[in-house]
């Protein structure tokens, strides 16, 4: 099952239409978005399904994304602390220091696919 914003373009590949990505202006290396960060959130993760492990000021954050939702979790993907609709949820909605996660896209430390 996709998630709803999930659509594919003409090639038939899967894309975030929520958050789609610009091939003019950013080119093909990171699918289109500007650097491998914004690649492993708005894609990896939000449209792949990938799990994510991402820092941010020292802390590591662990993400579960499973067919009908994504979790914050511990840190072996093992127990869910907080439950989240899908990707672009969590991005949308995962606070730090008050902070969507998607605003700090930006200045996260370091953030890999799992």
């Amino acid at each position: 099952m996709a998630y709803e914003y999930v659509k594919d373009d003409l090639m038939g590949y899967p894309f975030n239409s929520k958050y789609p990505p610009n091939y003019d202006k950013n080119g093909g290396l990171y699918h289109g978005y500007r650097n491998n960060t914004e690649e492993t959130f708005l894609y990896d993760f939000a449209v792949q399904r990938y799990d994510l492990r991402f820092s941010y000021k020292g802390k590591t954050y662990h993400f579960l994304s499973c067919e009908d939702h994504a979790a914050l979790c511990d840190e072996t993907f093992s127990k869910e602390i907080t439950r989240f609709k899908d990707g672009n949820d969590v991005l949308e909605n995962f606070l730090i220091e008050g902070n969507r996660l998607f605003d700090l896209i930006s200045v996260i430390e370091d953030a890999e696919p799992m």
